[in-house]
């Protein structure tokens, strides 16, 4: 401590004898440990009676001794201090390439058993850059040391294992983890680093596992449990980035090409791996992405099998296939829902129990159209993945709410919920049930198909090849001591005229239909030649439903907008005059507007919002019921008495940050 007491001294009294500073420095490093001298060389940093050129000059020149010394973590540090306080170029060029050079001390036992040097390894990094080559590879061809002996180098350095992983994907030892898929290649080959199933375990292959930040990062988005980390080669991690993306299946051992000359195939054939596991790999993703439909379409000119998804009601590109195993899907898709894998001249209906490898069972709805140049395209509707909800969970505003709570308290009568297909109304409904569903009260329900189970209900799955329609359900229904009916969808005029006559005779009657909104909803069934006075006194309320792309929670970004925008909204929302819109109200309102993160898949949304309009009809409107009256002027009245459209509704949302302008009005007419 004596002589650190002296250089305190020396360096006080002597701030301009730089050269003899350097020399007293250089003494020093020779004799003390790195921490110690690290630790005053710091503090004598932060002296404010020192000279800033002082300052600088001591911190450069010990930043050298400790690259020469090879006390690069020292070195590190200094600069850094250095480039904090004298912001220049050149210590941060030096401090990245230090940080390179630090890196090379993961193949430091390789220098006593084969006399590599730190300098050797400096000139060969420097080469490898030069020549577009690994430094592995460099060392393997100049000083032809095994592999093994590489990898066990990085494992000694690093403590964890390390593999040869090119051999691993050779010999397929490895398994792709599906989810993987879902995140973009880019993000593997910057970080370079791949996700693989080995030995039971999820293995997270590294070229550098001392970078925490990303190694952090890579879990957080991959969101797999108890991954262990692993080193490899820099070639074999990027290869087998590639082999997740651009060869879904390595493993095949199908002959597409034969395949396609062979028509029709044997099933027995079809049930190759290669095959199975492919489709059965895009269905499991299809689920996971919560998508509602998979859509394999043949592309013309042997372009392939382009597969796209349909999620929150839009779909976009999956992946394509290559043309060779084109058939192959299809056909394998056939055999699963027990089609005709012979025939494409006509379309074909069929369906498919599926289970994923954890477990998780649903259905699936398969229809098969032929199209041009002797191709066959599949639709699939991916079914059981709604969501069970509540009647809190279902977007609804409190005025709504009230409304709906209110008829549902009803012993009896007609309640219709309409919108089109892929709106929620089976969502809807299941919550309505789910309310109503209590040990004193029977439940039927005839559905098409069944998507959501509940405890409680007795559902029948209609069928109408067998002639077990929605009519003759109900017809049964109404002799099985029912309370509460739900019919999944009134589509003719006999089904429309039994639930009425239901809901007359003392059962509460719960059904959807396909139309634009409430009001058209009456005008539509008097247009099927129901007798308007029954269903006036029968109907308690119409519920018209849309779903919109709800911002990402995550990511939505605030805004306020400009005059003409709320001039839009104002103008948009129309009269209410029960439920205005207030220019104060627009004057203070925040809007969102989508950004895009990891957690909505870059898209600034995630999930739907439902967005509502419920009549309830009283005695004057029910009266325009009975004389038949317009869809316009049930419209009007309902005005006058605090109807809500879809689109005041959805606009009350996008004000709530929920939704934007452009998602409200893409799916509501009015």
């Amino acid at each position: 401590m004596d002589k650190i007491k002296a250089f305190y001294e020396f360096v006080k009294k002597n701030p301009e004898a730089l050269e003899e500073i350097k020399l007293f420095l250089e003494n020093l490093f020779k004799e003390l440990s790195s921490d110690i001298l690290l630790f005053h060389i710091l503090e004598l940093s932060k002296n404010k009676s020192l000279p800033q050129a002082t300052k600088r000059l001591l911190l450069e020149y010990a930043a050298d001794l400790c690259e020469k010394s090879l006390r690069l973590h020292e070195a590190l540090t200094i600069l850094n201090v250095l480039l904090k306080n004298f912001p220049k170029e050149e210590y941060l060029e030096k401090l990245e390439k230090l940080k390179v050079f630090k890196s090379l001390e993961r193949y430091k036992s390789l220098s006593s058993k084969y006399n590599i040097s730190f300098e050797i390894l400096k000139d060969l990094y420097l080469s490898s850059l030069e020549q577009d080559k690994s430094l592995e590879t460099l060392i393997t061809q100049k000083y032809k040391i095994p592999k093994n002996e590489i990898l066990k180098s990085l494992e000694e350095y690093y403590r964890v294992p390390s593999y040869d992983l090119k051999a691993l994907l050779s010999q397929r030892k490895i398994r792709r983890i599906p989810k993987v898929l879902s995140i973009k290649k880019q993000f593997f080959i910057e970080n370079l680093c791949v996700p693989f199933e080995f030995n039971k375990s999820t293995i997270l292959f590294c070229y550098n596992p001392d970078d925490t930040e990303k190694i952090e990062l890579v879990k957080r988005i991959l969101q797999l449990p108890d991954v262990k980390l692993a080193v490899s080669f820099k070639e074999d991690i990027l290869e087998g980035i590639e082999k997740y993306y651009d060869v879904y299946f390595e493993d095949a051992e199908l002959n597409f090409e034969q395949m396609e000359e062979e028509e029709p195939q044997e099933e027995a054939e079809l049930l190759d791996s290669a095959i199975v596991n492919l489709v059965n790999f895009i269905i499991e993703e299809a689920y996971k992405r919560r998508a509602s439909d998979i859509h394999w379409e043949s592309l013309t000119g042997k372009r392939g099998l382009l597969v796209r998804f349909r999620v929150d009601g839009e779909c976009f590109e999956y992946t394509t296939l290559p043309e060779n195993q084109k058939k192959g899907c299809i056909s394998r898709i056939k055999v699963m829902a027990n089609l005709d894998i012979a025939e494409k001249r006509l379309p074909q209906d069929g369906k498919i129990k599926f289970r994923t490898k954890d477990g998780k069972s649903f259905e699936i709805r398969v229809a098969t159209l032929p199209t041009i140049e002797n191709n066959e395209d599949v639709v699939m509707r991916i079914l059981g993945g709604i969501e069970f909800r509540a009647l809190e969970e279902l977007d609804l505003l409190p005025e709504n709410y009230n409304k709906l709570k209110n008829i549902l308290e009803l012993p009896y009568g007609l309640i219709l919920c309409v919108g089109p297909t892929g709106s929620g109304k089976t969502t809807t409904l299941h919550a309505c049930l789910k309310h109503l569903n209590k040990p004193n009260r029977k439940i039927w329900t005839a559905e098409d198909p069944v998507e959501i189970v509940q405890e409680g209900l007795r559902q029948v799955q209609v069928n109408p090849k067998i002639g077990l329609t929605f009519a003759r359900v109900l017809r049964s229904f109404l002799r099985a001591d029912p309370d509460i009916i739900m019919i999944g969808e009134t589509r003719d005029h006999e089904t429309a005229q039994t639930l009425i006559e239901a809901s007359l005779t003392g059962h509460l009657v719960l059904s959807t239909l396909h139309t634009n909104s409430a009001p058209e909803t009456i005008t539509r069934l008097l247009g099927m030649g129901i007798d308007p006075f029954n269903f006036a006194d029968s109907l308690l309320g119409v519920i018209a439903q849309r779903l919109a792309k709800r911002l990402c929670s995550k990511c939505k970004r605030p805004y306020a907008p400009e005059k003409n925008e709320i001039e839009r909204i104002k103008r948009e929302y129309g009269e209410n005059p029960l439920i205005p819109l207030g220019d104060e109200t627009l004057a203070k309102a925040t809007l969102y507007e989508p950004v895009g993160c990891e957690f909505c898949n870059y898209t600034g949304f995630k999930g739907r919002i439902a967005i509502h309009e419920i009549l309830v009809p009283d005695d004057e409107i029910k009266e325009l019921i009975i004389h038949n009256a317009p869809a316009q002027e049930i419209r009007k009245v309902a005005f006058i008495k605090g109807f809500q459209t879809l689109k005041q509704d959805g606009i009350l949302k996008v004000l709530k940050g929920e939704t934007t302008l452009k998602q409200v009005l893409t799916v509501t007419l009015r």
